[in-house]
């Protein structure tokens, strides 16, 4: 049960970090690329979405081991 909290835990820090590099990778793209035709912008949001969802996953497990070993040094 306590491996399902850090789980949950992780997934929940590991969403709004990726939630704020990639707003602020979006923000920062849509600003220098005026220019671009929206087809092309938005193609880029689309796959920023798609590796977002693809790595919050992935790095929750990442952080599931720091929290397991900082539960165990007791910190």
């Amino acid at each position: 049960m306590m491996i399902l909290q850090f789980y949950l835990k992780g997934l929940l820090i590991s969403a709004i970090f990726v939630l704020l590099v990639g707003g602020l990778y979006a923000f920062t793209y849509l600003v220098r690329n005026t220019k671009k035709p929206w087809a092309e912008r938005r193609n880029r949001i689309f796959d920023l979405i798609l590796v977002g969802i693809l790595t919050t996953p992935i790095l929750s497990f990442a952080v599931l081991g720091v929290l397991v070993i900082l539960r165990i040094r007791g910190l």
